[in-house]
């Protein structure tokens, strides 16, 4: 059999035909800031990728995606490069045409992907690791850029409809359109609109957004750009399951309903005013100003479970925290010189970046029964607590970045970044407590204020020599890079009652030291080869024991030592020009806290998978008709009491169909209705989200069309 695998392979390599540069461009094509240029390996995924498989949402492009993955504590998925765990929301950078979405909220943030319409994308590059100096603070697992396009020569219309089936049933419309509207003024407009039926019964969802752009290239060295996105969500869905109702979760309680109501309403609005200039051939300037803001209501938030107080064991407590709102707003001003001198390249640039960000958060847990505790009786239980964090950081940085070209197969990138954050605001605290008994009713109140205010000055440099090599590239990296703290981690909760009090953390900025090597390499025209090896070492990581639902408070603070190491490995292959292609990628993460408190800890950093496999194929096996499958296989991981969470797999299989200017995509996703988990933490430290779980959707069908002209 081997014999018969390796003369079929043989031969496929031999009748290839495919273009080197046809291979290249998965990793370099039109990428904005010219990452690729400057030593690194970059691997993008293009708008037919998207659109040959049917996406409807970035959290699917992303789970076939190599070296990526997602970190749930709770509150909602990250993207997670490189092994973050539990701070991915703050150590993996997500951006859209170069604008941060991650919010400023560290232990409350999710970056919000489903408010990014996949019609609009125009490529996505993922660099893992670093990035430290030209994108700054908490870049240590990487850098995610979602890019849309700008300019349409002639007019063009693309439009679809999708329709996906599981235990529910979702169905997305949209449409963009772009044109020139005289000779140097050109246009986009889309929009999108998404119903949904979740696979879980009482899960419903409206999405909508609407977005364009307007450039006008005023002369042949100027250029102006004005970008707009608002998305507007309203989701209807229940809590999640709990380990204290169902011990032993099963594929029967895949699509249950939670015990209580939860309706959140989403809004995001994003502006971006960019002019080029072209001052002469070497030199440009980019100068850009954004806005974006982001917020997240709990209309309804009602969870009814089993709550332990003290060793009360209280059942059927009601846990309410209707009117609780995330809010994130961003404005920026970026400044970028580029100048293409005869031996490479120079780049310096100016960040200036105001964020803030409010956490409203509103608790109530009530119960009332009758709990027999000897000669008397609790009859109930009602504890309000209320947190509000009304904070901003102000960040300002220069960089700068040499590439200098030596010879023709060696080169050296530099850089160095110096950012200052300005830390302003405050948080507080209302608790209300009164226990009710037959004979006595003890009551707790008190509350908190705590100004917020703080100075972090931070350093990132890098040192990146690449040698060309007859069939590829091999380049090495060293990078030193940070992050400094979010405003919530600079105070924590001591104590409850009458002892509770905010105290300053005097929290240290992360700082981490990464060495790297990697290497692209083409064989014979037809296939490419990515491998990369890194190993990081964190001082200082920045960690949060406990929640704002932590009755005895919350801890933050640093540990000393923690350890990413890792390979990753990706490949593709195209043969017969392109009627049969294949993809593969392997990546594996060794993340564990190696020292904390001065003493040796070597414990594995919860929320990580050890490692991430994909398997693609795709056959045109009549022309305009091509069948394709991919598979992506996740391993094991921890949840935040160490608890393992077992590794599984996922395989979508289906069919492509195009004639001229219309195509056709359907298909089946979870092939083997694999069971898994889209949350876990079988941690029963908090009661609120702790203790519980919610199983990831089965078997679905989908089938889109869409019309491209």
């Amino acid at each position: 059999m081997k014999k018969y695998l390796f003369l079929f392979t043989t031969f496929l390599f031999s009748l290839a035909q495919e273009e080197n540069k046809e291979l290249q461009k998965i990793i370099t094509s039109d990428f904005k800031t010219k990452l690729d240029e400057l030593n690194r390996n970059v691997y993008i995924i293009d708008k037919d990728m998207i659109e040959d498989k049917g996406f409807t949402s970035l959290n699917q492009v992303f789970s076939y995606a190599p070296f990526v993955g997602f970190s749930n504590t709770g509150i909602g998925s990250n993207i997670d490069l490189r092994g973050q765990g539990s701070s991915a929301n703050v150590n993996t950078q997500i951006l859209l045409n170069g604008i941060s979405l991650n919010m400023l909220d560290s232990s409350h943030g999710v970056t919000p992907l489903d408010s990014i319409s996949i019609n609009d994308i125009e490529s996505i590059e993922i660099l893992p690791g670093g990035g430290a100096v030209m994108y700054g603070n908490g870049t240590r697992g990487g850098v995610v850029n979602i890019n849309t396009k700008k300019r349409y020569e002639n007019f063009s219309l693309n439009s679809g409809i999708s329709y996906n089936y599981s235990n529910g049933s979702q169905t997305q419309i949209d449409l963009k359109i772009g044109d020139k509207i005289k000779e140097n003024l050109f246009y986009t407009l889309s929009t999108r609109y998404l119903f949904s039926q979740g696979y879980r019964d009482k899960d419903l969802g409206h999405l909508g957004n609407i977005g364009g752009n307007f450039t006008w290239d005023i002369s042949q060295n100027h250029s102006l750009s004005f970008d707009f996105n608002y998305f507007k969500g309203i989701s209807s869905s229940t809590p999640v399951l709990r380990f204290s109702d169902i011990t032993t979760p099963s594929v029967s309680d895949r699509t249950k309903a939670g015990d209580g109501e939860i309706k959140t309403l989403q809004d995001r609005i994003s502006l971006a005013l960019t002019y080029d200039y072209k001052i002469n051939k070497r030199h440009k300037l980019n100068f850009k100003t954004f806005y974006h803001y982001y917020n997240s209501f709990y209309d309804k938030n009602l969870q009814n479970m089993n709550y332990t107080y003290s060793t009360f064991y209280l059942e059927n407590t009601q846990v309410n925290q209707k009117g609780s709102y995330f809010l994130d707003t961003k404005l920026g001003f970026q400044t970028k010189y580029d100048y293409q001198h005869n031996n490479g390249l120079f780049i310096l640039g100016i960040d200036s970046i105001y964020n803030k960000g409010i956490r409203n958060l509103d608790l109530l847990i009530d119960w009332s029964g009758n709990l027999a505790l000897g000669k008397i009786s609790l009859t109930g239980y009602n504890h309000s607590i209320f947190t509000y964090v009304d904070a901003s950081k102000f960040s300002n940085a220069i960089y700068a970045i040499e590439k200098y070209d030596f010879t023709k197969n060696f080169s050296l990138t530099t850089g160095g970044r110096y950012e200052l954050a300005y830390y302003d605001g405050y948080r507080k605290l209302a608790n209300d407590m009164k226990i009710s008994m037959t004979s006595f009713s003890p009551i707790s109140t008190y509350n908190l204020y705590k100004n917020i205010s703080d100075l972090h000055h931070n350093f990132a440099f890098e040192f990146i020599p690449k040698y060309k090599l007859a069939i590829g590239d091999l380049y090495f990296k060293y990078e030193h890079g940070f992050r400094s703290p979010n405003p919530d981690n600079l105070t924590y909760r001591n104590g409850s009652g009458a002892s509770a009090n905010y105290i300053d953390t005097n929290i240290k900025s992360e700082n981490y030291d990464t060495l790297e090597i990697g290497t692209k390499l083409f064989a014979n025209h037809h296939a490419m080869f990515l491998i990369t090896a890194f190993y990081t070492l964190t001082n200082d990581e920045i960690y949060t024991i406990g929640s704002a639902h932590t009755g005895s408070g919350f801890k933050v603070g640093n540990y000393d030592l923690t350890q990413r190491a890792g390979i990753e490995l990706a490949s593709e292959q195209n043969f017969f020009d392109g009627i049969l292609s294949f993809s593969e990628s392997f990546s594996y993460i060794d993340a564990r806290i190696l020292k904390n408190e001065g003493q040796k800890v070597n414990t594995l950093i919860p929320y990580v998978s050890n490692y991430k496999a994909t398997l693609n194929a795709s056959y045109e096996f009549v022309k305009n008709y091509k069948l394709w499958i991919q598979n992506a296989f996740i391993g094991t991981q921890r949840d935040s009491a160490q608890n393992i969470i077992k590794s599984y797999n996922l395989t979508d299989i289906g069919l492509g169909f195009k004639h001229k200017f219309f195509s056709l995509s359907l298909g089946i996703r979870n092939l083997f209705d694999s069971f898994y988990y889209s949350f876990y933490n079988k941690d029963k430290s908090d009661e609120v989200i702790g203790y519980a779980f919610l199983i990831a959707q089965g078997r679905s069908y989908f089938i889109e069309g869409r019309y491209k002209f």
